[in-house]
């Protein structure tokens, strides 16, 4: 995922091999560090912005490339994002602004073709260049009118297919009340080389959402007594290389995202990537590093946490963690389709990055890890909601101590590998996951269940699993 889905995941869902969080599995857009060069007062980031606006919600998507291309160099890499954002939201309308630091400007603002709020953030070092633009999630301001079920489902099913028509949904959804699905559909291309349309069946990468099948596999053998919530990593990985982190950091924290273990993606990870493909690769490249921050002192989104929490799996069951998975998790929910492998023989998506239909671009299928990057369905989905609300995974107790809000992660909080948010007043727990050409989001309300995968970047599915979450009557 870029940074700027690294921002989202605290409100869409986390990253996983990196969101909102994922924020899943998905690498983080660089910063670059900050020009010295002094900056001109407020009236000249109130003009960036001014002119960052016009540029991204023109029409001619060549425009928002050249004001890249000239104004923001170090954004070029990832202009293929910025203009799929731009397609799937239909631009912004600017709701209010304010200076956040000398040379920084943050927008709010509202989807064009949607209900979603978010947040940009300018970064300039001058009247000649902008350092940096991020987007990140941010409450909605006021609240919609809820609907009844029928009227709901309905506005839900109108709205996708204008979404699909226009090209800003590409992908898969389901809405279920307790066991019942009531609402799914697929829209959309999975495959534009096999012709391969989008249906309830296809398989889609699911980001950081896969970080759900770790916690549930931890917490099962905790509820087993085989490993406890406050032993330190130093107890099932006593070769691990930096001894002391290992010795003070928990099992709870890595499921918290509060141990200070950071991310597996950037340079080191994309100078060596071919020697990093499993599990014990990656505790071996990483496992000497020292940490962001104190474990237990604040919170930070980690996906080599939850590739930590895959190694004490291992150790403990003495089982490779796909196969925990498999028996622990896909098995007895009734998920087949679901795996950590592409599997280009069965109907699964591939991931797309660009927009408009010459410049959609298809990229290298991912592999998954235990910080996510899998291949599920929104049906095998519902599958694993259904197993995890009648107690088939987990007991009920766990579920609940799984879903209490344990830590704040901005405008969420963070249980035990799930996240427990807000939708339009209502409450209800998850995750979510991005990367280039990923995009997912798994809500679990009081009644209600909802899944939404997309083979499009943050925010395709985030964007629908909003604007359905919002509406779904209350109780």
């Amino acid at each position: 995922m870029n940074r700027r889905d690294l921002l989202v995941s605290v409100g869409a869902g986390a990253g996983w091999l990196i969101a909102g969080a994922a924020l899943g599995g998905c690498r983080a857009r660089p910063r670059e560090p900050a020009s010295k060069a002094a900056v001109d007062p407020p009236p000249v980031l109130e003009s960036w912005l001014e002119r960052w606006l016009a540029a991204f919600n023109d029409p001619d998507l060549g425009v928002y490339k050249r004001f890249v291309e000239t104004l923001a160099p170090t954004v070029r890499p990832y202009v293929d994002d910025d203009l799929a954002v731009r397609e799937i939201t239909g631009g912004f309308e600017l709701l209010s602004s304010q200076v956040t630091g000398p040379q920084e400007i943050t927008a709010w603002v509202k989807d064009h073709a949607w209900d979603r709020r978010s947040k940009v953030v300018l970064t300039a070092s001058g009247p000649d260049k902008l350092d940096d633009i991020a987007f990140a999630g941010a409450p909605a301001e006021g609240t919609i009118q809820r609907l009844d079920q029928a009227s709901a489902l309905a506005a839900v099913k109108t709205k996708l297919g204008e979404a699909a028509r226009a090209g800003r949904f590409n992908g898969a959804v389901l809405i279920a009340r307790g066991e019942q699905v009531l609402f799914s559909a697929g829209h959309g291309s999975a495959n534009d080389e096999r012709a391969l349309p989008v249906t309830t069946s296809t398989r889609f990468c699911i980001g950081s959402m896969g970080k759900v099948f770790t916690a549930v596999a931890i917490m099962q053998l905790v509820e087993q007594g085989r490993l406890g919530l406050s032993d330190p990593l130093a107890r099932h990985l006593p070769d691990y290389a930096n001894r002391s982190l290992a010795e003070r950091v928990t099992v709870e924290q890595l499921l918290t995202h509060t141990g200070g273990t950071g991310d597996i993606f950037g340079p080191q990870y994309d100078a060596n990537a071919g020697a990093l493909e499993t599990t014990a690769d990656l505790v071996r490249f990483y496992g000497a590093r020292e940490p962001l921050f104190e474990p237990g002192s604040r919170w930070g989104y980690s996906n080599y946490g939850f590739v930590l929490l895959g190694a004490i799996l291992e150790r403990v069951t003495g089982k490779p963690y796909e196969a925990v998975f498999h028996e622990r998790i896909f098995g007895p929910a009734g998920m087949p389709a679901t795996s950590q492998a592409f599997a280009s023989s069965r109907a699964t998506a591939m991931p797309y990055t660009g927009a408009g239909a010459t410049g959609r671009k298809a990229l290298a299928p991912y592999e998954g890890l235990p910080a996510g990057g899998g291949y599920s369905t929104v049906e095998d989905l519902q599958a694993f909601v259904v197993a995890l609300r009648r107690g088939a995974l987990v007991s009920a107790a766990t579920l609940a101590a799984m879903t209490a809000p344990r830590v704040v992660a901005g405008t969420s909080h963070w249980g035990l590998g799930l996240a427990v948010r807000t939708r339009n007043g209502e409450t209800y727990y998850g995750h979510g996951g991005s990367a280039p050409g990923v995009n997912g989001d798994l809500a679990i309300y009081r009644d209600y269940a909802t899944v939404v995968l997309c083979n499009r970047g943050h925010p395709a599915a985030l964007t629908a699993a909003e604007f359905i979450g919002a509406r779904l009557p209350v109780g």
